[in-house]
């Protein structure tokens, strides 16, 4: 009889544990199910457009519309933005309040990039179940190339002193004027010439004639097989609120020539259009791109825009580039070449650029400093000999020391 009452008391807890762990489970997979419902998950970033080197605020914004607690969110930023910092854990968002939080990123690479998905995950008291959904991205970020401020850049001197007209007229306006012309669509409204368009009863715009010291015409070379990079991986910068408290910060860029030459067309154009001139880019990496020479803030945009996207995979040498197009640049133009490479021809391009009277600068990345197995010290001296002006970017050296005229080498 004890053995009966035992067994039966022994059913009884079995019985109540099972019945427990039951309800646990089916409580656990409803609150898991509802867990997620009503939850709002929005990403607010005020601008989209920013250069390598500068810190991106992205906010987050997670709301519960629902009257129910929510123990506990998972955050987690599946962005393909180098060093995104959104991922976070939140815990007892109260019936219908929202949180937010601000997510900084120092930008390390050029590109497009979109702000998602977002993974949303959370569960039961348990632990026992997970939901998890995607909140798809829908915005996309444009990372520009870094560009460093230059106050001092090499401008040699145009073929005719004082800047004389080369017979090439444009609507851009100039000290010389060419003339007038009828209007064709897409001319500038600010080109019109009102006393002459009167006179003949239909739109006329003045024409200008371009000064062969205002055209300058920066050359990328983008040939794949010429570029070197180290082969350690940039850790992300974490970013945080005492971070940014600092003043300055030292930003480094990419252990990688082509990036050291794409920041260095960006600033040199930079440079040039602050000054006022006219500023031209060709580059053939997956595409060959020319840019006529223009200036303005509307032409750094472009510049910047078309380098933020270059990769260095394209099959022509830069003397076939040269070659390509020197025909098409106006004589005593100032031409930058940038480029890696040491092969001889170079020289073929070099020449090619003074016979037609132009102004070649040499702005070389050193390639032996980003881990390359050669010397660049004999093709430099050889450039010197030619009185070419140089300038030498060396790994870890900022592009500012490297392009300022101090370390012009002629």
């Amino acid at each position: 009889m004890p053995t009966t009452l035992q067994n039966q008391t022994t059913i009884r807890i079995f019985t109540r544990i099972a019945a427990i762990s039951g309800g646990a489970i089916v409580l656990g997979w409803l609150w898991t199910q509802a867990s997620l419902f009503g939850v709002v998950v929005r990403r607010e970033a005020r601008v989209l457009r920013h250069q390598v080197g500068q810190i991106f605020e992205e906010r987050f914004r997670v709301i519960n519309r629902l009257p129910m607690v929510r123990l506990w969110l998972e955050i987690t930023d599946e962005s393909d933005l180098p060093g995104s910092s959104g991922s976070r854990v939140l815990s007892l968002i109260g019936p219908r309040q929202q949180r937010t939080y601000v997510a900084y990123t120092l930008l390390s690479q050029r590109g497009a990039f979109r702000l998602g998905p977002t993974r949303v995950s959370s569960g039961d008291p348990f632990g026992l179940f997970r939901k998890i959904i995607d909140v798809p991205g829908t915005q996309e970020l444009i990372v520009l190339p870094y560009v460093a401020t230059l106050q001092r850049f090499p401008s040699p001197l145009g073929q005719f002193p004082g800047g004389k007209a080369i017979l090439q007229k444009a609507t851009e306006v100039t000290p010389q004027a060419a003339g007038v012309r009828e209007y064709f669509p897409g001319d500038a409204l600010r080109s019109i010439h009102w006393p002459t368009s009167a006179r003949k009863n239909r739109l006329m715009v003045k024409e200008f004639e371009q000064d062969p010291q205002a055209d300058v015409w920066i050359i990328l070379d983008a040939e794949a097989g010429v570029h070197f990079a180290s082969s350690e991986k940039i850790t992300p910068v974490r970013i945080d609120q005492f971070w940014l408290r600092k003043s300055e910060f030292a930003f480094k860029l990419p252990e990688d020539t082509f990036e050291y030459g794409v920041s260095a067309a960006g600033s040199i154009a930079s440079y040039y259009l602050r000054q006022g001139r006219s500023v031209g880019l060709i580059c053939v990496g997956q595409a060959f791109v020319v840019l006529s020479a223009e200036r303005g803030e509307r032409q750094l945009n472009k510049i910047l825009e078309t380098l933020a996207f270059l990769k260095p995979n394209g099959r022509l040498p830069l003397m076939a580039v040269v070659d390509a197009e020197a025909s098409q640049i106006p004589r005593a133009s100032t031409v930058v070449l940038i480029t890696p490479s040491i092969h001889s021809s170079l020289d073929l391009a070099i020449d090619t650029l003074v016979v037609r009277r132009m102004k070649p600068v040499l702005v070389h990345v050193d390639a032996h400093t980003f881990g390359a197995g050669f010397s660049s010290e004999e093709f430099l001296y050889r450039m010197r000999l030619r009185n070419i002006p140089v300038l030498s970017l060396k790994n870890n050296v900022s592009l500012i020391e490297s392009l300022e005229v101090k370390n012009f080498l002629h």
